[in-house]
């Protein structure tokens, strides 16, 4: 059996802006969940990511969670 959703997540990649430059690149979700800098492949400004509200966090719960729920009750 593969890894589970929530693991699946956290290796998934997400495009997002320097706050500087604009350059658009890609960082981890794992990265975010971490709440790591980054450091800007055009201007080399570090950038610190930050997941407020856990939302990164929780999402691969959240989905699977959702999926389990939606499947529930049709191999009965």
């Amino acid at each position: 059996m593969g890894d589970s959703l929530a693991t699946q997540f956290l290796s998934m990649d997400l495009e997002t802006a320097c706050p500087s430059c604009g350059y658009l690149m890609w960082v981890r979700y794992s990265e975010v969940v971490a709440q790591t800098a980054v450091i800007c492949p055009r201007c080399y400004t570090q950038i610190w990511l930050v997941d407020e509200t856990g939302s990164a966090q929780n999402a691969g719960d959240a989905v699977q969670q959702q999926i389990t729920q939606a499947l529930k009750g049709l191999f009965r």
